[in-house]
C-alpha cells in the first residue's frame, strides 16, 4: 500500500488530526510557565499588559481560523493550511527565543494563535471529511480528549523544560514541534 493511500485511510486521519491537536494545545501552553519569568524580566506588572498577552492568542486564532476553512474548502485540500500553521509555530517559537520587550510577547502570542487557528479546524475538518455522519461522534470525542491532553502536558512540560533550560529551551521545543 502506497503512503498516499495509508494516509487517505480514515483511522489514519483521525490519528494524524488527534496528534495535530495534541501538539496545538502543547505549543499554546508550553509557555505559560516562563510568561510570568518574562513578564517580571521586562518589569511588566500591568494587568492590563498581561491581560493583552493573554488575549493575543485569541486574536490570532480569530484572525485565521475562518479563513484557514475557506482555503481548504476552496482548493479543496487541507494541507496548505497545515503547513503555513506548521512553519507558523516554527516563527513564534523563534519570536519567544529572542524576546525581551512587550511587543515580542504579543507577537509570539498573536502568531501561535495564528498557527492554531489554522492547524485546529482543519484536523478538525478532515476528520470530517473520511467519516459519515453516523460515526463522527466518536472521533470529535478523541480529538476533545487529545485536545485536552495537551492541555494537560504543555504546562507541565513547560515548566520542566523551563526550569532546566529557560525560556529558550521551551521556546526551542515551539520552534521544533511540527503537527502534520
Amino acid at each position: 500500500m502506497a503512503m498516499a493511500d495509508i494516509r487517505a485511510l480514515p483511522t489514519a486521519v483521525v490519528v494524524g488530526s488527534c496528534i495535530a491537536q495534541l501538539i496545538d494545545n502543547i505549543t499554546y501552553t508550553i509557555s505559560f510557565a516562563c510568561l510570568p519569568h518574562l513578564f517580571e524580566d521586562m518589569k511588566l506588572a500591568s494587568e492590563s499588559q498581561i491581560g493583552l498577552v493573554a488575549a493575543m492568542f485569541g486574536i490570532g486564532g480569530f484572525l485565521t481560523s475562518s479563513l484557514s476553512g475557506f482555503v481548504s474548502d476552496r482548493l479543496q485540500s487541507r494541507k496548505l493550511p497545515l503547513v503555513i500553521g506548521s512553519i507558523g509555530y516554527a516563527i513564534c517559537g523563534c519570536v519567544l527565543f529572542f524576546s525581551h520587550k512587550l511587543w515580542h510577547l504579543l507577537l509570539y502570542r498573536l502568531l501561535n494563535g495564528m498557527a492554531s487557528g489554522l492547524v485546529y479546524p482543519i484536523s478538525t475538518a478532515a476528520v470530517g471529511d473520511v467519516y459519515p455522519h453516523k460515526l463522527l461522534g466518536l472521533q470529535m470525542a478523541l480529538l476533545n480528549v487529545f485536545n485536552n491532553a495537551g492541555y494537560m502536558i504543555g504546562p507541565i512540560l513547560g515548566g520542566v523544560i523551563y526550569d532546566h533550560a529557560g525560556v529558550r529551551g521551551v521556546s526551542t521545543v515551539v520552534t521544533v514541534t511540527d503537527p502534520r
